[in-house]
């Protein structure tokens, strides 16, 4: 059994987070933010999907 290959970054998911990083809660939660939030989910690796979807959780509560 070959070990687990961790899985290289899809160049518009690191775009993405590095934008969505760069900015406050407020922002990154604001309706102005939210495709480039959508594109962060859509190219995100496995292991940052969870934390993903509890965010947008917090800005569908918000909005």
């Amino acid at each position: 059994m070959k070990p687990a290959k961790k899985q290289k970054q899809h160049p518009k998911f690191i775009e993405a987070m590095q934008k969505l990083s760069a900015m406050n809660e407020d922002e990154r939660l604001s309706e102005e933010n939210k495709e480039l939030f959508d594109q962060a989910i859509a190219y995100a690796p496995l292991e940052a999907q969870p934390a993903l979807v509890a965010i947008q959780r917090k800005y569908e509560e918000v909005h």
